[in-house]
């Protein structure tokens, strides 16, 4: 492909003159009214394993990052963990057997039964999220056959989507115009845990600055920690119900 002689300045910049840009991120949630108002409070949460998935974005196209989503998982989790117990919210796992009598095999199951369900409604959620309030989410009161759930106000389900993109297609980003950095989104949500009504929603999407590195990844609290601290504020989540 021929270049424009105008381009060939911004090719030959060196590496010094990309000034790093900090990474922001900006977050918003739903919440249904009983949880807006008060009216019904979170204090204790059945967690869903951590779904994350990350895609590397070169010039040559996208590829999987296998080993990273799966570190990214975790590192949602505990994050998400962490501040759900600052905020004052006792936690249980789902694949936890104790007490239940279920085996590994059956709990997994029913896990892998209420994710489907899930993924389910996440498409319609993620497009209309505000609906929220009009109770037309739920999963189903199957939620119920999981062991944590009787002992749980709600369950959590903790998403991450993310690109990464290299720095071949940054530069080319920078060249011909078009998204450059790499961003991950967060994605919370809380249902309740005996019917199965969607009673939570929040995204949060960091974007990292031409020149800084994938917070994301490298310092998840760092990116997440103050976004998610004032959703959780906003959705009421551990805060004492209305009288």
């Amino acid at each position: 492909m021929k270049l424009n002689h105008w381009l060939f300045p911004a090719i030959l910049l060196p590496a010094e003159c990309v000034v790093p840009a900090p990474a922001t991120t900006v977050s918003w949630s739903y919440e249904h009214p009983k949880v807006k108002s008060g009216e019904l409070g979170i204090h204790s949460a059945c967690m869903i394993p951590a779904e994350g998935k990350l895609t590397k974005q070169g010039v040559k196209g996208r590829e999987g990052m296998t080993k990273q989503s799966d570190d990214w998982s975790t590192n949602l989790e505990n994050v998400v963990e962490a501040h759900l117990k600052t905020a004052g919210v006792s936690l249980m796992p789902a694949m936890s057997v104790s007490e239940s009598g279920a085996s590994d095999d059956e709990l997994r199951q029913v896990v892998l039964q209420i994710q489907q369900k899930y993924d389910e409604v996440a498409a319609k959620l993620n497009n209309r999220p505000k609906d929220i309030g009009k109770s037309r989410y739920t999963l189903g009161d199957q939620v119920a056959l999981l062991p944590c759930a009787a002992k749980s106000d709600v369950l959590v389900f903790v998403e991450g989507e993310g690109q990464v993109v290299t720095g071949g297609k940054k530069a080319m980003g920078m060249l011909i115009g078009g998204a450059s950095n790499s961003s991950a989104t967060l994605i919370l949500t809380m249902a309740d845990a005996k019917t199965g009504e969607i009673l939570t929603f929040a995204r949060l999407v960091n974007i990292n600055g031409v020149g800084g590195g994938e917070k994301f990844m490298d310092d998840t609290e760092k990116a997440y920690g103050k976004a998610l601290d004032k959703q959780l504020s906003k959705m009421k989540i551990g805060q004492a119900p209305a009288k």
